[in-house]
């Protein structure tokens, strides 16, 4: 599951469109500074949705607002 990367800084959030086993897509964020492990990261849910893109959509704009934000 390695997904998209969007960098702000010293701060990066991954993204991911998981497959659910009911056909729907979970879009996830991984939100972490560059120089920490992955282990380190902080997950954020960002929805459940139909589509495979809606999904990637999703977690781009809330990754964004994490950044931001500074969600970490």
């Amino acid at each position: 599951m390695t997904g998209r990367i969007l960098q702000s800084g010293t701060h990066i959030a991954r993204i991911v469109a998981l497959k659910q086993p009911d056909d729907t897509y979970e879009a996830q964020v991984f939100v972490r500074l560059t120089r920490e492990p992955e282990i380190a990261e902080t997950y954020i849910p960002a929805g459940t949705f139909e589509t495979e893109q809606q999904a990637w959509e999703a977690a781009e704009m809330r990754a964004k607002r994490a950044l931001e934000e500074h969600e970490f």
